[in-house]
């Protein structure tokens, strides 16, 4: 029996997200609305070679198909000194050797398609420029559908025989699934089915990235300078706002969903090495004040039809530290990888506006105690499994991963108190329910070296901070079912 085709509806832009309860846009009965999908070229063998703007996704609601936004992320192997326009004879190499030290990257999109802005840097194209084995797929796990059958034939535009059929289930016991199809499309692209409403906005005061950013000494003309690189950055989703200062000043956060007051809640994120006073914070890591050494760019910006990507490398002395946040609709991914000689300790957390009310702090320990200015009682000696900041504002519901060396002590920081003592090294002089979390090395003691340039064999301290952004008041049992999602990833599974 021959196949048959049906028409396929573009969508225009991707709906507001569901709640926790129900299931996805397209009938699939998986319940992680707030999630992403995300492959590696390697499980999707049929799409490798693909140009990236080609490789499309559809869902079956059960009588038609449906386009879904896709978006492919490119990523490649590069030496950071590539990255920070320094001379080839000062590329690091692995510390005792020759080798070139390279780790692996988001690259700028070689010729972006629809639904995509990228921003240039001296991160080079991926060198394969096809869809390749490390390069990556994304998708929300909510643009899922049900399962089409036979008599389901092809959506019109693709190439049948390079289906990818993508099975997506909940781990955590729902039993919910949610299936997506992939293809390779000689007319079709992946944002041709609209956006999530993902927009990034990459605006340095002084101009253009290549002319006039600040990287260093060691870096070539005429980037060649020490300094701060001051921007007014911005990532408007619809369900939250965020602002950036510079490289490391997250300075704004509002929240416009649910009927949230859309009040700009965040005085600054914050980023401190313990032990250390106020030598190395975000404000020296942006050399806003001069502290030596100072080696820093992009290495990426790209807004894309499912996602947007910022990352940036440089902490000081930590020169191949590399932040890299990911922005969905509702989420934020921002993994750290930390590579620097040994240091006592990192401290990550997040002060609040000044004066703000109405917001409280809660916990896995601690059930929401008022953020005022005045110190409260809240168990620190513990890793917090999440954290939560909710109120009429809207709410912020934090989880991480633990650290990848084993050995290390973390516990939950937190502080309120106006004016704080001791003052803090950044920001006005109050901690407004700061909160986050501090690692220390094992015993308590220092952090390990983590920079294989500097010590042979050294891995990177690695860790991923999420972010989920939702309405006003959110319960302690929705916050403890978020930070679950986030700890324990939607399962994925391939077949042609």
């Amino acid at each position: 029996m021959g196949r048959w085709y049906r028409r396929v509806v573009p969508l225009v832009l991707v709906p507001a997200l569901l709640a926790l309860a129900g299931c996805t846009r397209f009938g699939g009965t998986l319940n992680r609305p707030e999630d992403p999908v995300v492959l590696d070229g390697s499980g999707l063998p049929k799409l490798l070679g693909t140009a990236p703007a080609h490789v499309v996704g559809f869902a079956w609601d059960g009588s038609q198909w449906h386009q879904i936004p896709v978006q492919v992320d490119e990523r490649d192997l590069v030496n950071p000194g590539q990255i920070l326009n320094r001379p080839s004879n000062i590329w690091p190499t692995l510390s005792g050797t020759s080798t070139p030290f390279k780790i692996l990257v988001y690259t700028p999109p070689a010729n972006p398609g629809p639904g995509y802005t990228s921003w240039d840097t001296y991160t080079p194209h991926d060198s394969d420029p096809t869809f390749d084995a490390n390069d990556q797929v994304s998708l929300l796990a909510n643009d899922t559908g049900k399962q089409a059958g036979a008599g389901a034939g092809a959506p019109t535009g693709v190439d049948a025989s390079t289906v990818e059929q993508v099975t997506v289930s909940d781990p955590l016991g729902s039993g919910g699934v949610g299936y997506a199809y992939l293809y390779r499309s000689a007319t079709l692209t992946g944002g041709g089915a609209g956006t999530t409403g993902v927009q990034y906005t990459f605006s340095l005061d002084s101009g253009d990235y290549k002319a006039t950013y600040k990287m260093g000494t060691a870096s070539n003309a005429p980037n060649n300078v020490n300094g701060p690189n001051p921007e007014q950055s911005v990532v408007q989703t619809p369900t939250y706002r965020l602002t950036y200062g510079d490289r490391w000043l997250n300075d704004g956060l509002s929240i416009t969903t649910g009927g949230a007051a859309t009040t700009d809640v965040l005085e600054r994120g914050r980023a401190q090495v313990t032990g250390a006073g106020c030598a190395r914070t975000e404000d020296s890591f942006d050399e806003v004040w001069s502290a030596l050494p100072y080696e820093a760019g992009f290495i990426v910006n790209v807004s894309g039809p499912v996602r947007a990507i910022r990352s940036h490398i440089g902490t000081n002395s930590g020169t191949y530290t590399v932040l890299t946040d990911v922005f969905y609709p509702q989420r934020e991914d921002s993994t750290t990888d930390l590579r620097v000689h040994p240091i006592p300790g990192v401290a990550v957390f997040d002060d609040f506006t000044t004066g703000l009310t109405g917001l409280k702090y809660s916990d896995d320990q601690t059930n929401g105690v008022p953020i005022d200015g005045v110190p409260d009682a809240v168990a620190t000696a513990h890793v917090p499994q999440w954290q939560m900041v909710s109120g009429t504002p809207g709410s912020i519901v934090t989880a991480r991963t633990a650290p990848n060396i084993a050995g290390l002590v973390a516990s939950t920081y937190y502080l309120d108190q106006r004016p704080a003592n001791p003052l803090p090294c950044t920001g006005d002089d109050t901690a407004w329910g700061q909160n986050g979390e501090q690692v220390l090395g094992p015993g308590g003691g220092a952090l390990p070296c983590t920079d294989p340039t500097i010590c042979a064999g050294a891995i990177p301290l690695t860790s991923t901070r999420f972010r989920y952004y939702e309405g006003p008041n959110l319960s302690r049992s929705t916050a403890a079912t978020l930070a679950q999602h986030a700890q324990t990833p939607v399962q994925v599974s391939v077949s042609g």
